[in-house]
């Protein structure tokens, strides 16, 4: 290679690790910082430090640790004690979706109430009324105001005040309640001052296309009113099984992972996107098929020139794990389809081999198994083959495994789907 050709080459290599490292994940898509010369709302309250060293469930105000983000009004934490965990919805205001339809505005304020709490010294939480800690309208989740104190700071910053006063939600009752006059008046200088959700500016993490945006969880959980819909979310690659794959999106909320089937056709470039552990964003329509079940298809993909509906790989190589689940979870939980499970101690009592001949299932199995509590469960392999020869029922015969698949429904019974021998434990 000549001199010329050589620096030229090395132009090109440093010019495309460039490009690669000036990529930027969806958060890093929003960039905010609050003008110094507006007015501080959120240290015009003052807390009372009398008493901190408490339960807030028991006396309405107390220390508290973060245990889960779920949204920007919505935090799981638990009480100063660590004997219970409170779900917290922030008084005074509401934020935009982002843990199911995914709405304007809503992946920023997630972000911005992470930001503030995760590194923060300490955390109080206060009711509106002290002593008398209450719950919203689903019974589940407490009201309150949430106080912090930032790294290396002695002063106490009221959370939902800073969250109106930097336009990421809107009013809810906010001027009926104990800090309702500064509320109210950090909402309004929002509004004023074109903040964010009140700039008219569109939200640079959310997908404004022809599309719902949601979480695989409001996704599958609603299959029939977005049957025939248009549809984007985030998830992970569990299985790869042909020109489809399984994804998966964990929820915080309700501390259960969702997934879903996605048939990528026959694109040429698909299997360079739907690979095993890769987090992708999917655009695609949904399609609640009697003949089929649930799945999304129609994607589209691209390397050079990306269309803002293509496949788009956000991280590869992501870390996973099945979900344990009893043979109760696998009989009763409807919605565990399509994720990847597994599950243990499984004794086979009898075993189903498929024999036609112009069948692809040709040699796939179906074992009928006994849990340790006398539960059957019924797992169906793939064709499988170790080192190149089909796998029998001698294999599985009265044998104790613990198998990890992905579930899914036969004429109307759960089952666990196994793909690979690589997911099977002979236990005795």
């Amino acid at each position: 290679m000549s001199m010329k050709r050589l620096i030229i080459f090395l132009l090109l290599v440093v010019f495309t690790f460039g490009l690669a490292s000036c990529k930027t994940t969806p958060e890093e898509g929003w960039n905010y910082t609050r003008d110094s010369s507006l007015t501080d709302f959120a240290t015009q309250v003052t807390l009372n430090e009398n008493n901190l060293n408490s339960d807030f469930d028991v006396t309405g105000r107390g220390l508290v640790t973060v245990e889960t983000f779920i949204d920007g009004d919505t935090v799981h934490f638990r009480n100063y004690s660590n004997t219970k965990t409170l779900k917290v919805r922030f008084l005074a205001i509401d934020t935009p979706e982002s843990t199911g339809q995914v709405e304007p505005w809503g992946k920023p304020a997630s972000i911005f109430t992470k930001s503030k709490l995760k590194d923060a010294d300490a955390i109080v939480l206060e009711s509106d009324e002290i002593g008398n800690p209450v719950f919203d309208s689903t019974g589940e989740r407490y009201l309150a105001w949430v106080w912090y104190k930032a790294k290396g700071s002695s002063v106490w910053r009221n959370l939902n005040i800073e969250i109106l006063q930097d336009g990421l939600a809107m009013g809810k009752s906010t001027s009926s309640n104990r800090y309702g006059t500064v509320a109210t008046a950090a909402l309004s200088d929002a509004r004023a001052q074109d903040l964010n959700l009140y700039s008219g500016e569109n939200d640079p993490l959310f997908f404004y296309g022809e599309t719902v945006e949601l979480t695989i969880k409001a996704l599958v959980t609603n299959k029939n009113a977005y049957s025939g819909i248009k549809v984007r979310f985030e998830g992970v690659v569990t299985k790869v099984e042909g020109n489809a794959v399984y994804m998966e999106q964990y929820d915080e909320e309700s501390l259960q992972a969702y997934g879903v089937y996605i048939y990528g056709g026959y694109a040429p470039l698909a299997p360079r996107f739907l690979v095993t552990g890769y987090r992708l964003i999917i655009t695609g329509t949904a399609d609640n098929n009697e003949n089929f079940g649930f799945q999304v298809s129609g994607l589209s993909f691209s390397l050079i020139d990306p269309l803002p509906d293509d496949v788009i790989i956000v991280e590869k190589n992501v870390a996973f794990t099945p979900t344990l689940i009893s043979a109760d979870d696998l009989l009763e939980n409807e919605y565990l389809e399509a994720t990847f499970v597994t599950m243990e101690n499984l004794t086979v009592t009898s075993i189903y081999t498929t024999t036609s001949a112009d069948s692809s299932s040709q040699g796939a199995m179906t074992l009928t198994c006994q849990t340790e509590d006398q539960k059957t469960v019924i797992i169906r392999t793939v064709v499988l083959n170790d080192g190149g020869e089909l796998v029998t029922e001698e294999y599985f015969a009265n044998k104790t495994i613990t198998v990890r698949g992905i579930v899914d429904i036969y004429e109307g019974t759960p089952q666990i789907k196994l793909f690979t021998l690589d997911d099977v434990d002979i236990i005795e």
